[in-house]
């Protein structure tokens, strides 16, 4: 099995962001600027392994659509998300490839990244219809055949760069899942992230997020099962808010029963 970690950026000028982020096998970057070319160089790890990186630079928007494009040129056989403020583990690599020797059935690994924004036990488990809802995608690897061959992709209207908020990768698992493939954790730690980093959408605890929420949700879980998991997400996140829980509660119930096709911003 060969391991490719699928980098998404923007605005990178060189490949830089490999070294930065402790990357020693083989990467493809998409690159979200201001022009359209592809790359590739080759670099050695301190004990002289080679490796290839690649970057493809686009002129397209979105996180869904860097990931999709990612998974489309990728040459791996297992591929590993990644965004540009990780720092991965030296022995990333070795943790992948053997999760991957002692769960063959699995199409879906994830693994414990270096953050306190994800509690997650310390045994591997199979995961599915709930507990993939705490999920990030900096954990999500798999079997790139796989995802291929059931025709599973990000969705372009949820993520970054759209204006709806997150959960393209609670989306992308909630597919997976729906297709039969099966779902994996593994409490291997292969990176940490940067949790000085800004995040591209989230503003807080506010009105907007929770509808954007409301609006999400429905489309993994649908609208019966969202309105109850609104609740229980507004009164779990009570420390957090910047409005009161009937108003969270409130603005999600309206994202829920927003438009089918919600426009992005």
């Amino acid at each position: 099995m060969k391991l490719e970690i699928i980098l998404s950026c923007m605005h990178q000028h060189n490949m830089d962001i490999v070294m930065q982020s402790n990357i020693k096998g083989d990467v493809l970057i998409i690159n979200q600027c201001d022009e359209n070319k592809t790359e590739e160089q080759t670099f050695a790890t301190t004990d002289g392994q080679s490796f290839c990186a690649r970057m493809i630079s686009t002129t397209t928007r979105g996180l869904s659509r860097s990931r999709n494009m990612a998974i489309e040129n990728a040459r791996g056989d297992i591929l590993q998300i990644s965004d540009d403020d990780e720092w991965f583990e030296d022995d990333y690599q070795e943790k992948i490839l053997r999760a991957y020797e002692q769960y063959p059935q699995a199409d879906v690994i994830l693994f414990k990244i270096g953050t306190t924004m994800k509690n997650f036990p310390d045994k591997p488990y199979r995961m599915g219809c709930i507990t993939f809802l705490r999920s990030s995608s900096w954990q999500i690897s798999f079997r790139r055949e796989r995802i291929l061959e059931k025709g599973i992709r990000f969705d372009e209207m949820m993520g970054s760069g759209t204006g709806n908020g997150g959960g393209e990768e609670t989306m992308f698992l909630r597919s997976c899942l729906d297709h039969g493939l099966w779902i994996h954790y593994v409490p291997d730690l292969i990176a940490s992230l940067n949790e000085s980093s800004t995040s591209q959408w989230f503003d807080g605890f506010n009105e907007k997020f929770f509808f954007d929420r409301g609006w999400a949700t429905r489309r993994f879980l649908g609208w019966p099962m969202a309105m109850v998991y609104a609740v229980e997400y507004a009164v779990a996140k009570r420390k957090f808010l910047d409005i009161s829980i009937p108003s969270a509660i409130w603005n999600t119930f309206k994202g829920i029963f927003s438009p089918k096709e919600k426009p992005t911003k």
